[in-house]
């Protein structure tokens, strides 16, 4: 029941390809495009929340007010059924609304960064939330105090009370966890200090690191940026990889001591509430909020480790396909085996693509999405100053809202897809249930926007004839299982063990970060990966290491993903009707159940292994087909 103020479904967006689009500028240069060059139907409405800075600031002053409401509570909840009702009514309303001015701000920030008086509404916006935190510090201390069989009689006597019973049986499971009264409240003054890191590495990585130019494949001078990263990365010259991967890391490496001190400062205020709430480690204490088990994180980490010559066999692969006789270098890792040049994607043929792929869905499911590609759900294109990514934004009062820097690759549109994913689950959980369960746990989060991307790839490959375009296309399947399975566990790997050297009082420097990254990236990528220095400090560009233990739940989502779209696309009877059943239930169950709803069971490593052997299929077919493109071309 501890409240949910943040921007629910900005923290969960996937931070992928994301990508550079550019238009022609005088002197053959390209230019990132400036908002108001982008038409009004590819811009998010976030008129629909607010029609103006006039009427958030109207609803903030009515919000202070209702957070003193909440505030004037305090000591009632033992006074019986009905003032324990009133008390959970008006947080709801209040939290509820309180969500809807924070998504507002953070949207017009994250589409300007450089908007000082955006950036000031969502600073005001994070410090109301720290002191609506403040106001209802006591709600958990003074509910635990009450003996759970008298709460237990009360809500039999009144149905309205009852809806609670799940949330209230989370609560009392974390009761050894809750504080007293003051100290709650002590800890939620810490929250807006506690964000300062985070806050600050957003503002120095979308705003004030200045990337270099570097020549493109045809001479043009190109303005680097952090989302057109991906995009570099993927050009079949080696040389533009190469510059632009120095040219982006080498800007990152250069604040290194200033992201090491931001990554301890997050660190430090995660081990803050371990120590106060007397758990076992960070790890523990994160992983505590959805009741997930430490052994399910472990149980990821092992199976991967267990396959990592999968991984190898995928760099050597890799190496002889792309014929780098000096081994696979951190540039060369996403590069397609063969070149995607006459696969262009238009926004709008990428929506009906979409649409078409995602067919076996339902009815239900379509007619959502499509109305939420009508109603100006998505941000479409990339522009000057605008948050890097892409997530997916909204919350229990307002549509969803997409963040995305479309360019027009088949990465761009399966990012698209990935998005909406997260949209559709959000959209049916909070259309389904009430506001104290309409948020899915984390942990679920990744998996309806993973199986989007499976059953997009699914289709695409059976659209597709040409052995070049397919083997293209399989090189898109195998990255999406390295990148969210194997990466995103090395990822973990690497925040597991930031944080145990803090526990350990080990100090947290550039040196110290950079020499455990450069390790664990050489034992996941084996013999065909040649390391090189720069590598080391790669851990500066990923946001998620400031979100507490979250991109283990990438992997996990894309076993879960894989296994449910599987058997949707086989027309398992009944499997459509249980994954709507998980997309609409919420946080109305603890996450390990939500997904049995969809037929999959995580606390087993049947998932894992599922997803290896899939991986090891897409190698085979890789394999054969680049024998067949070589064999066409020698001819």
């Amino acid at each position: 029941m501890r409240a949910q103020i943040a921007t629910h479904g900005k923290w969960m967006g996937l931070m992928l390809a994301v990508l550079l689009c550019a238009n022609s500028a005088p002197a053959g240069e390209k230019k990132v495009l400036t908002r108001d060059e982008v038409a009004k139907k590819d811009t998010w409405a976030t008129e629909d929340i607010f029609p103006n800075a006039e009427a958030w600031e109207a609803e903030f002053k009515r919000l202070e007010g209702e957070i003193g409401k909440v505030a004037k509570l305090k000591g009632t909840l033992k006074d019986g059924p009905d003032a324990l009702l009133k008390a959970f009514t008006l947080r709801d309303d209040t939290e509820a609304h309180l969500d809807k001015l924070m998504v507002y701000a953070s949207l017009l920030a994250d589409q300007d960064t450089s908007v000082g008086a955006n950036q000031e509404l969502d600073q005001r916006a994070s410090s109301l939330g720290t002191k609506y935190g403040e106001a209802t510090s006591w709600i958990e201390p003074e509910l635990t105090a009450i003996p759970r069989e008298e709460i237990d009689k009360w809500m039999g006597e009144n149905e309205k009370l009852a809806v609670y019973e799940h949330a209230i049986d989370n609560l009392f499971r974390q009761r050894k966890h809750i504080l007293s009264p003051r100290e709650e409240e002590l800890m939620a003054m810490t929250g807006q200090v506690r964000r300062t890191p985070y806050n600050a590495y957003n503002l120095l990585t979308n705003a004030d690191l200045q990337f270099p130019k570097i020549k493109d494949e045809n001479g043009n001078s190109t303005e680097l940026s952090d989302s057109a990263f991906y995009l570099f990365m993927r050009s079949s010259d080696r040389r533009v990889r190469k510059e632009a991967y120095e040219g982006i890391v080498g800007t990152y490496q250069g604040v290194r001591n200033t992201a090491a001190a931001l990554l301890n400062g997050v660190v430090q205020s995660h081990l803050l509430s371990v120590k106060a709430r007397n758990y076992d480690s960070c790890l523990a204490a994160a992983l505590d909020g959805g009741n997930i088990p430490v052994e399910v994180y472990d149980n990821l980490v092992k199976t991967v480790n267990d396959n990592l010559g999968l991984l190898h066999r995928y760099q050597q692969i890799r190496k002889d396909a792309l014929h780098l006789t000096d081994g696979v270098h951190a540039y060369d890792l996403f590069a397609p085996f063969v070149s995607e040049a006459d696969l262009d994607y238009p926004y709008g043929d990428a929506v009906d693509m979409i649409i078409d792929a995602l067919h076996p869905l339902g009815d239900e499911y379509l007619t959502a999405m499509r109305k939420g590609f009508d109603s100006r759900w998505v941000d479409v294109y990339p522009t000057k100053n605008k948050r890097s990514g892409a997530y997916s934004s909204g919350t229990f009062l307002t549509q969803p809202f997409i963040l995305m820097n479309y360019h027009g690759t088949y990465d761009s549109v399966s990012t698209l897809a990935h998005e909406m994913g997260h949209s559709m689950h959000s959209y049916f959980s909070r259309g389904t249930q009430p506001y104290a369960y309409s948020n899915y746990d984390i942990f679920c989060a990744e998996v309806a926007s993973t199986c989007n991307e499976i059953i997009l790839q699914h289709y695409v490959l059976e659209h597709t004839t040409d052995p070049k375009k397919k083997l293209y296309l399989l090189c898109e399947f195998l990255e999406g299982i390295r990148g969210t399975v194997f990466r995103q566990t090395m990822f973990s790997e690497f925040e597991q063990r930031v944080h145990e050297m803090a526990e350990a009082d080990q100090a947290l420097t550039a040196d110290s970060l950079s020499a455990e990254y450069g390790k664990i990236m050489k034992k996941y990528y084996g013999p065909a990966y040649a390391h090189d220095d720069l590598v080391d400090s790669y851990w500066i560009r990923i946001p998620h290491f400031y979100y507490n233990f979250y991109v283990y739940k990438y992997a996990t989502s894309y076993c879960a993903a894989s296994n449910i779209a599987r058997r949707i696309m086989a027309g398992e009877p009944g499997a459509v009707d249980a994954y709507m059943s998980f997309l609409k239930g919420g946080s109305s169950r603890y996450p390990i159940e939500m997904l049995k709803m969809a037929r999959v069971d995580m606390t087993t490593p049947e998932p894992i292994n599922d997803a290896m052997k899939q991986f090891e299929g897409l190698l085979d077919q890789a394999e054969e087909l680049i024998r067949e493109v070589n064999a066409t071309a020698a001819k």
